[in-house]
């Protein structure tokens, strides 16, 4: 693996008071997408605020991931795109990433999964390389307040397209967890601990990047993302994160959901180590890809606080994320 050992800044800082001075522009190849789970309640302020921001309805995916709930009725009465991930992720396909890759049907859940559907759509689409794709959760409370378009947008314009990934900044969210783990020694991913907030998912990229990053399943999906562009540039600045002007609110997960997260993530981290030393996910072939899936893919126990937070630990099993192939790779056969 090249030497990203965090001897170079790789990440550039964008201050809120001059990001409100650099007024950047959606252009008419952008598109946002966002996926979204049980979110009936707040995907029609969403969509609100993105149209508000300056995207038009034609612009705007919402991807719809094993919801219970209208989302998708209300989504739709708004004319933007909504894509059902069952409908996308058709038998033949699963049966590909069963085969080929060893992801299992019953581990296509999540965030990352939603991501990699709405992408095979986008790339179904004819989507040209220098389209610009935002990502957005739907849970955000006060968009209009955090104004995340806006500032991912002052982020492209600051920079001229000189980063590969414009990433929000936190408050109060700096991640401390992933920020230790990567200060550890033999960790080849440092450079990403610039970064205050890697685990944002308020996010935007070109499609020519996005189309060939190797992904995961659930929790590790941004920084999976992140290991890969860094991983394939190796160069600094590569990521640029613009600073929050107000707390971000959206909901508030409890000490249970973060023991699953932060264990997803490290995991799927340290399973590259594990198998025959670090491996960057792009030279990964897809055999190393089937074994480490069907290895992942068992239950793991492991002490994890209960979710009301008033008992003591009990040991549970789950099931790590699956490494996703590229839409590129997935696609071109």
């Amino acid at each position: 693996m090249a030497d990203i050992s965090g001897q170079f800044v790789s990440a550039r800082h964008l201050a809120f008071a001059e990001a409100a001075e650099n007024q950047g522009k959606i252009l008419p190849s952008d598109r946002v997408v966002i996926p979204a789970r049980n979110e009936a309640g707040s995907i029609g302020s969403t969509i609100g605020y993105l149209v508000q921001a300056g995207f038009s309805p034609e612009q705007i995916v919402i991807m719809v991931n094993h919801t219970t709930d209208k989302t998708a009725e209300v989504a739709g009465a708004f004319r933007v795109t909504v894509l059902e991930q069952e409908k996308i992720l058709r038998p033949e396909i699963v049966a590909r990433l069963e085969g080929e890759y060893g992801v299992d049907s019953s581990r296509l859940r999540g965030k990352g999964t939603a991501m990699f559907a709405a992408c095979l759509e986008l790339e179904q689409l004819k989507t040209p390389d220098e389209a610009r794709i935002f990502f957005l959760d739907a849970d955000i409370t006060n968009l209009d307040e955090v104004s995340p378009i806006a500032l991912l947008l002052a982020g492209w314009a600051s920079w001229n397209g000189d980063v590969k990934i414009v990433k929000l900044a936190s408050l109060g969210r700096n991640n401390e967890g992933i920020l230790a783990y990567l200060g550890l020694p033999g960790v080849p991913y440092t450079g990403i601990g610039a970064l205050q907030w890697p685990l944002c998912g308020q996010m935007s990229l070109r499609w020519e990047d996005l189309r060939r990053m190797r992904g995961a399943t659930r929790y590790a999906i941004e920084m999976a993302m992140l290991m890969d562009i860094l991983e394939r540039r190796g160069t600094p600045a590569v990521f640029g994160e613009v600073e929050l002007g107000v707390v971000l609110h959206d909901k508030k997960n409890s000490d249970h959901d973060h023991a699953v997260m932060y264990r997803g993530i490290l995991a799927y981290i340290s399973q590259l180590q594990q198998h025959g030393g670090w491996k960057e996910l792009h030279t990964l072939h897809a055999q190393d890809i089937l074994n480490m899936n069907r290895m992942s893919g068992k239950d793991h126990p492991f002490w994890a606080p209960p979710k009301v937070g008033t008992a003591a630990a009990t040991f549970q099993a789950f099931p790590l994320d699956a490494i996703l192939p590229s839409i590129h790779e997935f696609t071109k056969a």
